[in-house]
């Protein structure tokens, strides 16, 4: 089968083409700059394309399959101005809007769009278990997610079997673990704000594992929490951060700084969101790493 994916060179692009070239896929990924896409493996074709540049060209999705859509601006590189945040809003759903019509334009449509969201769409949900079933939140990832999300749905009007991804925390060698790490190795490590927010994670080859099992399973529609099945609240994550790098977890960063450093992108660590991946485990998607501990030991 081939296999087309959007923003296939970040870091959850670059694993899932590894997890889909195992499985026997022809990847193919469409890039703003092919030069700078950095792919480690062979046999993956670099289109190059952009939003700015127009319309979709049709002819990509020519013997298409499957379409994954992880594009868009990154939501954790710098603080939320104005701007910034229209291009994180627009970046989504333009790119989105995007292959929508040019599916529409399609004589053999694909059979499956895998479309990329967050569990920030659901908003800060303090203690409440979230499930797929839990309505938006109101604040802006949450509108962001929605918006995104609206977008990818449209495709149902061609026959395509829609799956929305709402990803928590990924756990692997490159994205926040990074970050949360650092302070860690200056023994200066401690959780985020109060540390009561409980955060929802997700390891990397897991996450690769539940694209692919959503994509080939023909009764997985709609939206799909992708979190492991055991979510932990901040002070725990740092804990046993902690223990597993043989570093303490003693220095706690208080919130009002984080909101002063960060502005409103503070909010992606000090909401609490304790999301449960329902539906995959309902459709028998077994998960290698369902606690922290085991996932850090593997990463780290």
């Amino acid at each position: 089968m081939k296999a087309l994916i959007f923003g296939g060179t970040g870091f959850i692009g670059k694993n899932l083409c590894s997890e889909l070239l195992a499985a026997g896929y022809k990847v193919s990924i469409v890039s703003r700059n092919p030069k700078m896409a950095g792919l480690s493996e062979s046999g993956v074709e670099v289109v190059a394309w952009s939003v700015s540049a127009g319309g979709l060209p049709v002819e990509l999705l020519d013997g298409v399959t499957l379409i994954i859509n992880l594009a868009g601006e990154s939501i954790g590189n710098r603080r939320w101005t104005q701007p910034v945040k229209e291009k994180i809003l627009d970046s989504r759903v333009q790119t989105t809007q995007a292959i929508v019509n040019a599916i529409k334009q399609q004589r053999v449509i694909p059979k499956v769009l895998i479309n990329a969201s967050a569990v920030g769409f659901y908003g800060p949900r303090g203690d409440a278990e979230i499930t797929e079933s839990t309505p938006a939140g109101r604040d802006f990832l949450a509108k962001v997610c929605q918006a995104w999300e609206e977008a990818a749905f449209k495709a149902q009007t061609s026959g395509v079997r829609v799956v929305v991804v709402r990803i928590g925390v990924v756990i692997g060698d490159e994205g926040a673990l990074t970050r949360m790490k650092t302070p860690f190795r200056f023994y200066i490590g401690g959780p985020l704000g109060t540390g009561t927010q409980w955060m929802s994670w997700i390891h990397i080859k897991d996450l690769t594992r539940l694209i692919r099992f959503a994509a080939e399973s023909e009764n997985i529609y709609g939206p799909v929490n992708a979190t492991a099945p055991e979510p932990v609240r901040m002070k725990e994550f740092c804990t046993i951060m902690g223990q597993v790098m043989g570093k303490p977890s003693w220095l706690p960063i208080p919130g009002f700084l984080l909101q002063v450093v960060l502005g409103e992108m503070s909010a992606m660590l000090l909401n609490s969101q304790r999301v449960l991946p329902n539906k995959m485990l309902k459709e028998g998607f077994l998960f290698r790493f369902p606690a922290l501990k085991n996932a850090l030991l593997d990463i780290i």
